[in-house]
């Protein structure tokens, strides 16, 4: 301070506002009064100074953190009422486009992949077990009158069980509910003549046709349920031309063709074949792309021609 007292005291403009201060307080100018006021003075003046250079030092930094920083672009803030209002206009302008099962895949594979990966699909399931591989047998004993464990309702819940287990995913639920929904009208059956066979009671073509798959096997009085995979098959262009067609065309109206692009249709010939289970000779069976495991599924809409 004394250092201060000393700098200042020797600037003449110092000393006359210092004896202006001790002119203006009225007070008789001895040395002590001068230095006293000297010391005030530039404690005052210290103060002032030490408060601007800390005003200018942050002032410095504030400017040279923000030459620094990259320069950030403002983001314009939408409504969510005018948000959507775009997005309804983007529709409208853009072109029509398929509106349900439309997944990623669907709608960038084209026509001919997705007939081809529908028709792999299916091939995949049909060569997934051999021809006339047994799927529900009863033996010798339970053909017997009497024999417990044979009722309809628990003979056709066994075989799907059995079905479900050969199957797995290559096939939708609605397979075995269609299948059940069959059994229902047409039942799974222990006769003691003929042994185990589905039999036919009525003539509701719709639910015959969902047991095409299955056949029996009459060497050994029709104790085995088989399943059948000697039919030959191919896909068959529902979307323009069989849905379309005078004879089938009211089959698998379910679907919206158009603009469902999920459902394709796979045709097999049995008109080469005999089965001992009655059946169409033409079967028309969708398949149908889960989009959620990503692939193609036998389904149970099934549909068929004289």
């Amino acid at each position: 301070m004394n250092r201060f007292k000393e700098f200042f005291g020797n600037i003449s403009i110092f000393q006359k506002r210092v004896e202006r201060e001790i002119e203006a307080k009225g007070i008789k100018p001895t040395e002590g009064v001068k230095k006293l006021e000297l010391s005030r003075q530039v404690l005052r003046n210290t103060v002032i100074g030490v408060l601007i250079l800390v005003c200018l030092g942050f002032l410095g930094l504030s400017y040279f953190n923000n030459k620094n920083k990259p320069p950030t672009t403002a983001t314009p803030t939408t409504t969510k009422k005018s948000s959507q209002a775009d997005k309804a206009n983007n529709d409208a302008s853009s072109p029509s486009k398929p509106s349900k099962a439309s997944s990623d895949h669907l709608i960038k594979a084209s026509a001919k992949e997705r007939a081809e990966e529908a028709t792999e699909a299916f091939k995949a399931w049909y060569t997934s077990y051999s021809n006339r591989d047994v799927i529900l047998e009863i033996n010798q004993e339970l053909l017997k009158e009497g024999s417990g464990g044979t009722s309809p309702i628990e003979l056709s819940t066994k075989l799907i069980n059995n079905l479900k287990a050969k199957f797995g995913d290559k096939v939708t639920d609605g397979f075995y509910s269609s299948l059940q929904s069959s059994f229902n009208f047409n039942p799974v059956v222990v006769d003691g003549t003929k042994g185990l066979t589905i039999v036919k009671q009525n003539d509701d073509q719709t639910q015959w046709l969902n047991t095409w798959v299955l056949d029996t096997d009459k060497t050994e009085k029709n104790t085995k349920i088989t399943i059948r995979n000697d039919f030959p098959y191919e896909w068959v262009d529902w979307r323009n031309k069989g849905q379309h067609d005078q004879k089938v065309g009211k089959i698998f109206k379910n679907v919206d063709w158009d603009n469902d692009l999920s459902y394709e249709v796979i045709g097999v010939d049995m008109t080469g074949s005999s089965k001992n289970i009655d059946s169409n000779k033409i079967i028309f069976i969708q398949m149908h792309y889960n989009d959620k495991i990503g692939k193609w599924q036998v389904t149970g809409n099934v549909g068929g021609a004289m």
